[in-house]
């Protein structure tokens, strides 16, 4: 498969809707109607029934603690105790991920095709709290390699916060 034909692929069976454009490994993809101003505190949604094996493999790479210092660094700051204007939500590459089970949707289809994401990705999705719909998705290249790979990756990924419509 030609390198055109993968990308294609890739955001044809990431979104798997019209209302996105195509999220670039490495990089993000956002709702253009979005008003990424108004967002200032996140939180990280819950982690859903049956999801251990998930948290387990992400805990040895410390994600949450990366990403919620990466996140403070572009501005948002976390809201412990309730009241977020975000939720973060983030798993692994290699995966079908029904986001409905998290607690939010997308514009299109509640299954996430992240099959073709490689698993050494960390896929990252920004939720607005209050509409419980997914504004913004990153992908953070080679992320999971290593420990030491993830805080790199990650700041790479955010590099465009908050977007500019």
């Amino acid at each position: 498969m030609n390198l055109r034909a993968s990308v294609a692929a890739l955001a044809a069976a990431l979104l798997g809707c019209a209302t996105y454009p195509s999220v670039p490994v490495g990089g993000a993809s956002y709702q253009n109607t979005t008003d990424f101003s108004s967002y200032r505190t996140f939180d990280f949604v819950p982690l859903p029934a049956g999801a251990s094996r998930i948290a387990a493999t992400l805990d040895y790479f410390e994600v949450e603690g990366v990403l919620a210092r990466d996140l403070s660094a572009v501005g948002l700051a976390r809201a412990i105790g309730g009241g977020p204007d975000l939720y973060v939500a983030y798993y692994q590459g290699g995966r079908q991920v029904d986001v409905t089970a998290w607690g939010y949707r997308t514009a299109g289809n509640p299954v996430v095709e992240v099959i073709d994401v490689p698993s050494s990705c960390l896929v990252v999705d920004l939720v607005d709290a209050g509409t419980k719909v997914l504004v913004w998705r990153g992908i953070a290249t080679d992320a999971l390699s290593s420990p030491q790979a993830l805080d790199p990756a990650v700041r790479q990924m955010l590099q465009g916060w908050p977007p500019r419509g």
